[in-house]
């Protein structure tokens, strides 16, 4: 009995947090929250800004200007806020079903490519990524900025 507590402590952790099984899952913890804050952001799997603070990577990139909360609208909205901008950029989310994966948009220019998994969408925190060649030329990138639900990291 003394082996088995812990077991069932370990599954029931577990089997609490794993990832959205769908996109309508995973737009339901998205709009589940009222305001999602940035984490960390990382270039090929290797963290550049974790926690506000920059981290010396070997590109030389560094990004001074990034959104640091997104909120999600029953509508389809994405309001943004990039940091040190006195105002909100909004943003349009579209799920699909058959790829499995939900996709912001600009909303005025309707360009932009961030990605969101329902593999990556947990209750607590969320990935979206996006895939470009602006930071490498011509090398593709894999750009990730990891939210969650806690904003306890605002100072810099």
């Amino acid at each position: 009995m003394r082996r088995l507590i812990p077991l069932l402590f370990l599954v029931t952790t577990l089997a609490c947090h794993k990832p959205a099984d769908d996109v309508q899952e995973a737009q339901k913890r998205l709009m589940a929250e009222p305001t999602w804050y940035l984490r960390e952001i990382a270039m090929d799997e290797v963290p550049v800004l974790k926690e506000g603070r920059h981290i010396p990577h070997i590109s030389g990139v560094r990004f001074d200007e990034y959104l640091d909360w997104v909120r999600f609208g029953p509508d389809g909205s994405v309001e943004g806020h990039f940091k040190g901008a006195g105002t909100t950029q909004q943003f349009q989310w579209k799920a699909y079903p058959v790829q499995n994966v939900i996709a912001l948009r600009d909303s005025v220019t309707k360009t932009g490519g961030w990605n969101i998994y329902p593999r990556n969408v947990y209750k607590d925190y969320f990935v979206m990524e996006t895939r470009s060649t602006i930071y490498d030329p011509p090398r593709v990138t894999k750009l990730t900025l990891r939210f969650s639900i806690l904003n306890d990291r605002m100072s810099e």
